[in-house]
């Protein structure tokens, strides 16, 4: 007994304790992340992130440009790609796992496929082995490992003895061997060799007051030694030494900001020595510089500009030994753009092309994602459609003069959308008076719009009754006339003594039915003859 409690003390002693990490926030990435839980990497950078509630996995490029989406799967929960590039990826909602090639072909799935586990919550590779699979069945409380499609063995069990379990999640394979797994109700993580039970140690310590953490799920080891837990619920990845267990700092931080988590649930550590964390209730993906890290993002992620603003692109790189930036644009270096930042003050179309930056340092150098940006001249209307005012049955045209990049016309009537019409000038044969109002035209392209003032149509619907029914000589030698008209309408009562001219005589406004007139004039002239018009 005492010799063996000498061999305890003196290892102990002399093992090197793992360093506290140096961690530094890099920015997040949420483009197309509802709800991200597990994460991984495959040996080119590219990054695996499944989102249950979307049902889909989202790939990245290793600086966090959306590369794709895998949709239609039923609650994909854990992810993880082996170094000959096969995705092992589960289902929550079908309690399976399938195995897939690099281009997504279904290779096999595990065991009987649909129904195999009650909840495969984690998963991890055997670095030495990519078709040895790791799972922790966290509802079933074992974990099982597979060699290829067949089963190969398990172990756990319900309890809180050492080897059991009270769900198990988080699950890595190190390169000695070893399988580290959270136990997460039993707040603590146990080591195994070969299957058996080697050594345990207590996640206790990284509540936020002091007491148990908060549903610890996923874990890794590095390569010196340091085991990465996610805290779920404080929000917070906690780091131990994997050997004795001693807490050796924490990252992150309950919260929304940048460097902060939110239901962390994923965690991946790329040849950049760069981490990745899930952050499923902040939708994005959080990452940390771990000590010597390289990393190179541009915040501007590229787009559409409207020429004449600013194209601006910043580059943050860390690590050690940075010798320098080169910007290229379409794959050509940009003549003296070597500094961290890229700014073009006013773009103009020329300036369109796949913008990029390479960053150096005494191991090499790393090119950034291509970010495409397309400048657009926006849209402008030169000459707008005018108003007009026409008799009912004639023929009517509204014309534009628009300029920009690719405009797209949308003619309006009284604000609304007229189907179909979306050329230069809107036509009509034969307007009536229904189609009286405002008509407008909206010219838009991807980068801004504009609506032409509003061109007035009025249709104007002549009297349908508008007649001299009787006249005749009344007394006193007057000559007397009677009209039938439309009411509502103004009209004019010309006389000419020689039907060449013509001299309004009275004006009037209908009212509905007969009308009398008596001309006081008629002895003035030996011929005397009416005429009848109405009044626009």
């Amino acid at each position: 007994m005492k010799k063996l409690i000498f061999q305890i003390f003196f290892s102990l002693t002399f093992a090197a304790l793992a360093a506290v990490p140096k961690i530094t926030p890099l920015g997040s990435v949420a483009q197309l992340l509802h709800s991200p839980a597990g994460v991984a990497t495959d040996a080119g950078g590219r990054l695996y992130v499944t989102d249950p509630v979307a049902g889909c996995v989202v790939i990245f490029d290793a600086f966090g440009q959306q590369l794709g989406t895998r949709p239609g799967f039923a609650g994909p929960l854990a992810i993880a790609v082996a170094g000959d590039g096969r995705i092992y990826l589960s289902e929550e909602k079908t309690g399976s796992i399938s195995v897939f090639d690099a281009q997504w072909n279904l290779l096999y799935q595990l065991g009987a496929g649909a129904g195999e586990f009650r909840l495969p919550a984690h998963l991890a590779v055997d670095p030495l082995a990519p078709d040895k699979l790791y799972v922790t069945d966290s509802a079933a409380n074992v974990v099982r490992m597979y060699q290829g499609a067949s089963f190969m063995s398990q172990w756990g069990g319900t309890g809180a003895g050492d080897g059991q379990f009270d769900f198990p999640a988080g699950i890595f394979v190190r390169t000695n061997g070893e399988v580290v797994v959270v136990d997460q109700n039993n707040d603590r993580v146990q080591i195994f060799t070969n299957g058996g039970f080697a050594r345990k140690f207590s996640l206790g310590s990284g509540g936020m007051l002091g007491g148990p953490s908060g549903r610890s799920q996923a874990l890794l080891v590095d390569g010196l030694g340091r085991t990465f837990v996610a805290d779920s619920l404080n929000g917070v990845v906690q780091v131990f030494d994997v050997n004795s267990g001693l807490l050796l700092g924490s990252l992150g931080g309950f919260g929304a900001s940048i460097g902060q988590l939110n239901l962390p649930l994923g965690l991946v550590l790329d040849g950049y020595n760069r981490l990745w964390v899930a952050s499923a209730n902040n939708s994005r993906l959080e990452i940390f510089g771990v000590d010597n890290f390289f990393h190179v993002a541009t915040p501007m992620a590229g787009g559409l500009l409207a020429a004449g603003n600013p194209l601006f692109f910043s580059a943050a790189a860390g690590g050690t030994n940075l010798s320098g930036f080169q910007w290229r644009k379409n794959g050509a270096a940009i003549a003296g753009a070597t500094n961290a930042t890229l700014a073009v003050a006013n773009a103009l179309t020329g300036d369109s092309g796949n913008y990029s930056v390479v960053v150096s340092n005494v191991s090499g150098v790393v090119s950034s994602s291509v970010a495409p940006v397309s400048v657009l001249v926006s849209p402008a209307i030169i000459s707008g459609p005018q108003s007009e005012s026409v008799l009912a049955g004639t023929a009517v045209s509204f014309i534009v003069l628009a300029s920009g990049t690719d405009p797209h016309l949308q003619w309006q009537f009284n604000g609304r959308n007229l189907d179909a019409e979306t050329n230069a000038s809107l036509n009509f044969a034969a307007v009536s008076a229904a189609q009286a109002g405002e008509y407008s035209v909206l010219v838009s392209n991807a980068v801004g719009q504009v609506t032409s003032l509003p061109a007035v149509l009025t249709v104007v619907t002549p009297p349908l009754v508008m007649d001299i029914v009787s006249s005749g000589m009344v007394a006193s030698q007057t000559f007397g006339l009677t009209m039938n008209l439309d009411p509502g309408f103004n009209y004019a009562l010309e006389a000419s003594a020689d039907l060449l001219q013509w001299q309004v005589i009275s004006s009037f406004m209908g009212n509905g039915g007969l009308i009398d007139f008596l001309d006081p004039d008629t002895t003035n002239y030996w011929n005397r003859f009416y005429r009848l018009s109405w009044v626009r």
